[in-house]
């Protein structure tokens, strides 16, 4: 694992990029209802294929995630999978359904992916003594957003489900971009000093 390598923040980071894209699933539930039953005019019912579609991503997301960790890192993994959240709510937003079905299996490649790669940074990097701690810690922070989006969700769907889907996929690559970018900078090699 090379992106991770001396940032002693590697957990919070992973489990702060799960925290945001599960939040955000949250906050786009009534937003797919509403791009499905009123911008695609499909019955309710083409939902069960859509979380068809999202669990066929997550067994191909699951297949493949332990060998990216082992390949990149944790974070690294964990911002893929921020990003591939955040495309699959621009892909939403145009209206033809095969492109929701395809977003479908992307969001259950990535949101898999941030949850995994966070509970790996946080077994991985965690003192045995203090894991029960911080593993519980880390759990309420990935999914209490939960709590809080969904109905914040269903409040702002008013605005359009294009709006709530183009504020989420804003969020989660944003957060995917200042985790980079602040990875990118600790692990960056100090500099030999000059000597003279």
């Amino acid at each position: 694992m090379t992106g991770d390598r001396g940032g002693h923040r590697t957990p919070g980071d992973a489990v702060a990029l799960a925290a945001v894209s599960v939040g955000m699933s949250g906050l786009t539930t009534a937003a797919n209802y509403a791009i499905v039953t009123t911008t695609l005019g499909l019955p309710a019912t083409f939902l069960g294929v859509l979380l068809s579609a999202q669990g066929a991503g997550s067994i191909i997301g699951g297949l493949l995630v332990g060998r990216l960790i082992v390949r990149w890192s944790p974070v690294t993994v964990g911002i893929a999978g921020t990003a591939l959240f955040a495309v699959n709510c621009l892909v939403r937003c145009l209206p033809w359904w095969p492109g929701t079905v395809a977003a479908s299996v992307v969001a259950g490649i990535g949101l898999p992916w941030t949850l995994v790669a966070a509970v790996t940074a946080v077994q991985t990097h965690t003192p045995a003594a203090l894991l029960g701690r911080v593993a519980g810690t880390a759990n309420t922070a990935m999914f209490a957003p939960v709590a809080v989006a969904f109905p914040l969700g269903y409040a702002v769907v008013h605005l359009g489900g294009r709006a709530t889907l183009l504020a989420a996929a804003a969020i989660c690559l944003a957060s995917g971009a200042v985790i980079g970018r602040d990875q990118h900078t600790r692990v960056r090699p100090r500099a030999a000093p000059v000597r003279w």
